[in-house]
């Protein structure tokens, strides 16, 4: 007789908030109990419930960031799951599009699920209607139920009630209403006064450390404290910034009058206004632009960790730099970093010139210049590869952003030191350069797979100028470009050919170029793979060149080839 087939189900549950979950049955042991009840019924055809608790208590079911759900999955993708057993659809989610993903993760594994209280069968295209049908109106239940709540804070907010949230210096927290609390309220009167005094939140927060006052003690979920132990630049700012010690209550770019008592008066709040308005004109402040801050969310100062761009007004005229996020926190006296601010285009431009080799393998050739036929499809792919040859002036076509993400996809950080730079390469970005290495770099660690060169930070005229102290080798040899960017450009116009389908006539007619210069090209892409690698690493003889190809007829025989052409 043959063995009944075992089938291990987990059991799993949710709640969307932890409002009960203390009692001693609470809904998350209600819904195991109806499940295991479920498994029981059908222990006939094997069916057996895990030990192993899947409960996430306090998690919506709007996404799929839940631990217990996740570990589920795991557990599924390691084949210790059969079925998955709920209480309700909606309790494994309330989305459409996690489903269809929960879905196929299940069916990769081979494992089923069922709802206790929802009967329908998944084999048929009926049974997958219905439990179409129900995820639909259980995403749709979510949604109405957050549009409640949007419309319940929105109508709470211009009432002028607190909604929730941090509870802002000044003030604490009673019976949901916000009551003044004395003695942080002295603080915030005096963060006031004296900015009017200084004209400076730099000068402020320091005049605040140097009074001894602390900021606002806060509690973490578990119930921990979490409290900054000085002030810093930016908590000033919040609270110069903070509508709600005028007594108004922020929602959406519009003020309501408060339910609470202000702590400052309408005269203050319009001087602290007015002298903004007079400071942003020269203030030395962080850019939300990109449009020379290439190294963005990559720089690192040795001492003071995080760089940022930042920039000055001098003259109707801006200038853009890189410094240290700690510095404009806490202000360039009590930070007291080695370096200082460095110009945005001076750093710009070394890294750059320091990674420029990568960005002419084909692979990122290749890449660049599918984005440029994107950017204008009126380039054709050899107008784009004489673009790449030059990376300075092929980054001119693109957005900012876009060559930011092309750096980022490269280096993994840029950490600056008194005497030397390190441009930390990530995996993928290493790999390129150590495949582009014509010669041994001294400067390239491959260990830590790092590039570090020695630089001394000079002044000249006021301004910080990168220098370093010994010139590259004159005498290093340096590849055939032309040659190179052949072989590459070959290759990137087969693959056009391949992928479209085309005829050599086809291409030629899209490129706008004659047919015969463009199967010239082509046929570079049938010479020896050893012949092509050592063209691409500069090893190839003196006496060949990119017109001898092109004119030449090579033989196909690989072993004729590097016979002819001089590599035996």
């Amino acid at each position: 007789m043959e063995q009944q087939k075992i089938i291990r189900c987990a059991i799993y549950t949710r709640k969307s908030t932890d409002e009960g979950l203390e009692k001693e049955f609470n809904t998350l042991e209600a819904q195991r109990e109806a499940g295991e009840n479920y498994i029981k019924s059908f222990k006939h055809q094997g069916w057996e419930a895990l030990p192993e608790h899947y409960d996430d208590g306090g998690f919506s079911g709007g996404n799929l960031k839940r631990p217990a759900l996740q570990q589920l999955l795991k557990d599924v993708e390691q084949g210790k799951v059969d079925m998955i057993v709920v209480y309700k659809i909606d309790r494994l989610t309330r989305s459409l599009l996690d489903f269809a993903q929960l879905v196929k993760i299940l069916e990769q594994h081979n494992c089923s699920f069922v709802s206790v209280t929802q009967h329908f069968n998944t084999c048929d295209s009926m049974g997958k209607l219905t439990l179409n049908i129900l995820l639909s109106f259980a995403q749709f239940e979510r949604e109405l139920g957050a549009e409640r709540v949007r419309d319940k804070i929105a109508a709470s907010r211009k009432k002028g009630m607190w909604t929730g949230g941090s509870v802002p210096l000044g003030y604490t927290l009673k019976d949901k209403k916000l009551i003044i609390e004395p003695a942080e309220a002295e603080i915030v009167r005096f963060i006031f006064e004296d900015y009017i005094r200084t004209r400076s939140e730099v000068h402020t927060t320091q005049h605040v450390i140097d009074r001894g006052y602390k900021p606002k003690e806060r509690k973490n979920k578990d119930g921990t404290l979490k409290n900054k132990e000085v002030f810093n630049h930016a908590m000033v700012n919040n609270i110069l910034n903070n509508p709600i010690y005028l007594g108004k209550m922020p929602y959406k770019g519009e003020l309501y009058e408060g339910q609470h008592e202000a702590i400052i008066d309408q005269e203050i709040w319009d001087r602290i206004k007015s002298f903004k308005t007079e400071n942003l004109g020269n203030a030395f402040r962080p850019s939300r632009v990109i449009r020379n801050s290439l190294l963005k969310g990559l720089l690192e100062c040795e001492c003071c960790g995080t760089m940022i761009p930042t920039r000055c007004k001098n003259d109707n005229k801006y200038y853009e730099y890189y410094s240290s996020l700690k510095s404009i926190k806490e202000g360039v006296q009590r930070c007291a970093c080695k370096l200082g601010s460095v110009p945005a285009g001076e750093l710009n431009t070394f890294v750059l010139d320091k990674i420029q080799q990568i960005f002419k393998s084909p692979e990122i050739m290749r890449e660049i210049a599918k984005q440029l036929s994107q950017i204008n499809p009126k380039y054709t792919a050899t107008e784009a590869y004489k673009l790449v040859d030059n990376i300075g002036e092929a980054f001119q076509y693109f957005e900012p952003a876009t060559v930011h993400d092309f750096i980022g996809e490269i280096v993994d950080k840029v950490v600056l030191h008194q005497n030397y730079i390190e441009i930390k390469l990530n995996p993928y970005g290493a790999n390129i350069y150590e495949n582009q290495m014509v010669v041994k770099d001294e400067c390239y660690c491959k260990e830590k797979l790092v590039l570090k060169y020695p630089v001394n930070f000079g002044r000249k005229r006021g301004s910080i100028k990168i220098v370093e102290p010994t010139p590259p080798n004159k005498n290093t040899p340096v590849r055939d470009e032309k040659l190179f960017n052949a072989i590459a450009q070959a290759f990137y116009l087969k693959d056009i050919m391949e992928t479209k389908k085309w005829s050599l006539t086809e291409l030629s007619r899209h490129e706008h170029c004659d047919h015969t210069y463009l199967g010239q090209i082509v046929r570079l892409t049938t010479l020896a793979p050893d012949i092509i690698m050592a063209i691409l690493e500069g090893r190839q003889p003196k006496l060949l060149t990119l017109r001898r190809l092109l004119r030449e007829r090579f033989p196909y025989s690989w072993e004729e080839q590097r016979r002819e052409l001089g590599f035996i």
